[in-house]
């Protein structure tokens, strides 16, 4: 192999080590905001329930009614946290593949003669 082959394959595995570095922290990124967005929701979720907790009882019902009411108002928060985090292993599981998918583009690369 010669000199200018070898510069060749080694420039087209350095632009595509940065096309996967771009794309994973991409993704990654996309994982981050998504997290932030997802506890500033779960905050107003807690801080909605709670308020309607409070509007459906009274101060002087028993602590069973208590823990039923904030039991029932809090079904969507379990809900919409087995969603997030649904989601959240979906863009893991994403991201994995990505870069498996990249390393082989390189590797193929790296092998071509």
């Amino acid at each position: 192999m010669n000199t200018e082959r070898m510069l060749e394959r080694q420039q087209s595995v350095n632009l595509l080590a940065w096309q996967c570095v771009l794309r994973i922290s991409g993704l990654m990124n996309i994982a981050a905001i998504g997290s932030v967005r997802r506890s500033l929701d779960t905050y107003l979720l807690c801080l909605q329930q709670g308020t309607k907790s409070m509007q459906n009882v009274q101060v002087t019902d028993s602590p069973v009614k208590w823990i039923v009411v904030s039991v029932d108002n809090f079904g969507e928060y379990v809900e919409k946290s087995w969603q997030d985090f649904r989601n959240q292993v979906q863009i893991l599981l994403l991201t994995q593949d990505e870069a498996l998918i990249w390393i082989n583009r390189i590797e193929r690369a790296l092998a071509e003669d």
